[in-house]
């Protein structure tokens, strides 16, 4: 080892004893590694060359912390699932003080890579479309999922995003976004848009069609509205055709056939809802599946109790109406749907943050979404090298008599 190293472009000083660290873990168990200590001045911080060079990060080489990482992330894991594993297939126990400041580290240093490993994924299938000679679209949705926090176990509405590739109607790959409780989800919409403009970027002078599909609920309209409707990168603008999902819109059909006095009549409440579901996929449907209403109204009238749910649902589908023109959207290959993002609320949130008896504070549950959504992206080891190769490193050495 040399007498004086630079690390971090700073010069650091080699003391003259050694320590030994006896609980480095690695993919086959524990081992002790001894040390040379170097600092920065007189009372500087103190540097462990050998574990910078080896990229140990708290105590767990590169391969163990990609596999413990991996493990956090999966579906239906825990933490207790995860020290399990680590103590099955590692052959070492470890405490949860030292698996969550691990965790903590992979997700902070892996989110500053995930976006640009997102649009490098992004511009892979845009281009598995051209090659293929189908024309790509990206469809972006986003939505609201409930998360158990702690310590009063109340539940406030985490927020999920994800960016796919189509073409002719079939999804080639998604990324994913996802982001803890927070007013008016201001992250996640910066993150969101932040990507869609990187993507753009690299589309140069063939961006593809972009849809944003989702429901009409506030964040989600406010989204369109202060973002999309008017969507522009670098001074110029792009197109985003905005699609109501179909099936929240045929939601307000249920409610309205719901409140109509069929006099019981279960076969012609369900004759007509069928009828009005398939009009709104029809070419000019909307404004026959209106007057449908219209008539079904005047002959049947609303049930008393249900009137105000049937005339809040009528209300939606006339305000929306112009993001409701499903049957041209489908004919292009163009989403109509928001299954892929409800699906992204289930694979995120409920299938490994709403298991049996679980609550989570802001920190740690940003942590977890954030692995989360990277595993699910496929583009965990794409991001985990770019965290290792950007790592600082010793660099410089110097020896002491040369100096």
């Amino acid at each position: 080892m040399p007498g004086t190293v630079s690390f971090r472009d700073r010069s650091h000083r080699r003391l003259p004893d050694k320590t030994l660290r006896p609980d480095i873990v690695t993919r086959f168990g524990k081992i002790s590694l001894e040390r040379a200590r170097y600092r920065r001045g007189r009372a500087g911080k103190v540097i462990f060359p050998m574990e910078i060079l080896l990229g140990i990060e708290n105590g767990f080489t590169p391969a163990a912390a990609d596999r413990i990482g991996k493990q956090f992330a999966t579906c239906g894991s825990s933490q207790g699932r995860t020290l399990e594993m680590i103590n099955d297939q590692m052959k070492t126990k470890i405490g949860t003080e030292k698996l969550r400041k691990l965790v903590g580290t992979l997700a902070n240093s892996m989110e500053s890579h995930r976006e640009e490993a997102q649009v490098e994924e992004l511009m892979k299938l845009i281009g598995k479309a051209r090659k293929q000679r189908k024309t790509p679209i990206l469809s972006v949705s986003r939505d609201g999922v409930a998360l158990g926090l702690a310590p009063w176990s109340c539940f406030e509405m985490a927020s999920v995003a994800c960016v796919s590739v189509l073409a002719n109607g079939k999804k080639l790959g998604t990324v994913y976004l996802g982001c803890v409780p927070e007013t008016n989800q201001a992250t996640l919409s910066n993150r969101l848009t932040s990507l869609l403009k990187a993507t753009v970027r690299d589309c140069g002078g063939r961006v593809p069609e972009i849809v944003y599909v989702s429901d009409a609920g506030k964040i989600e309209t406010a989204y369109w509205r202060n973002t999309l409707q008017a969507f522009f990168v670098d001074g110029r603008r792009i197109k985003v055709t905005r699609v109501v999902d179909y099936y929240h819109a045929a939601e307000r059909l249920t409610v309205i056939a719901d409140a109509l006095n069929f006099g019981g009549d279960s076969a012609k409440r369900g004759k007509w809802l069928e009828h009005a579901r398939w009009l709104l996929l029809q070419p000019g449907g909307h404004g026959r599946m209106l007057r449908s209403i219209a008539k079904m109204r005047q002959l049947y009238r609303y049930t008393a109790s249900a009137t105000e749910e049937a005339e809040k649902a009528e209300r939606y589908l006339r305000r929306y109406g112009r993001f409701m023109n499903y049957a041209s959207m489908k004919s292009r290959g163009c989403p109509i749907g928001s299954g892929v993002v409800e699906s992204a609320c289930k694979q995120i949130v409920s299938e490994r943050m709403k298991l049996s008896g679980m609550r989570w504070n802001k920190e740690g549950g940003q942590r977890t979404m954030t692995l989360r959504c990277i595993l699910l992206s496929g583009i965990w080891d794409t991001v985990y090298r770019k965290w290792l190769t950007g790592k600082p490193t010793v660099s410089d050495l110097i020896k002491t008599e040369d100096a």
